[in-house]
């Protein structure tokens, strides 16, 4: 049963994605830690590799390039924090720190929907999310939001870029500092059908919804998510 609600947690999180822009974590992390702390972060990071590739490889003449590079390097950087940070977070204190990340990201998805790409923007927002995503596996928010203003095929196949290089190199942090092996692996395959499912019917439905409405509906969502997993936690 677990395994089921997480996986429809995941399909929530990836079809509102698609109707919104947003990133799927403000959803999947905080329900999925309400089922259980182990799917966060290793294994959801893995499980959101099989989209983010599809998303890469279908766009791939797509991706757009500028700061690329630099927005790559201090991602990767970011995660490095993160990964020996994650180490110093008691397991039982984990919920707290998932819920207030979840917080910080709808914070910062509300206060500022006009954020442009130069190049400061690029290595704080990048260190920042590459942070987050070790951390608790939500960065995408962050990205989101510095590639907001391009076309959505743009967005999805440079973000599909992002995330497939960002949620490697997080991998290989997080199994360096103990937090990744054979078991959070297997827990990633299993939340992987949520995700193609998601991507398969997401762009359907999300032709439907209101895409202000949808908006609304992942930042409260979100917010409530993280404020009854941080209640729980204390």
């Amino acid at each position: 049963m677990d395994f089921v609600a997480a996986n429809a947690a995941v399909l929530l999180g990836a079809v509102l994605q698609a109707a919104t822009g947003l990133g799927a974590g403000l959803i999947i992390v905080p329900l999925l830690a309400l089922i259980s702390l182990d799917f966060i972060p290793g294994p959801v990071v893995l499980a959101s590799i099989a989209l983010s590739a599809i998303m890469a490889i279908q766009g791939r003449r797509e991706i757009q390039t500028n700061r690329l590079v630099l927005l790559s390097f201090f991602l990767c950087a970011g995660v490095v924090i993160g990964a020996l940070s994650i180490s110093a977070i008691p397991l039982h204190r984990a919920g707290i720190a998932f819920g207030s990340l979840v917080l910080i990201a709808v914070a910062i998805s509300v206060a500022m929907p006009n954020l442009q790409r130069n190049a400061p923007v690029v290595v704080s927002g990048g260190t920042f999310a590459g942070f987050m995503a070790a951390i608790s596996g939500i960065g995408a928010p962050i990205l989101a939001l510095l590639y907001q203003h391009e076309e959505p095929r743009v967005l999805r196949a440079t973000l599909g870029m992002v995330f497939t290089i960002s949620s490697t190199a997080i991998l290989i942090c997080l199994h360096f500092v103990g937090r990744f092996g054979p078991h959070e692996a297997w827990l990633g395959l299993w939340l992987m059908p949520g995700y193609l499912l998601g991507f398969v019917i997401g762009q359907p439905i999300a032709r439907r919804l209101d895409r202000d409405k949808s908006r609304r509906a992942v930042l409260v969502i979100s917010t409530l998510s993280a404020v009854m997993l941080i209640a729980r936690s204390l």
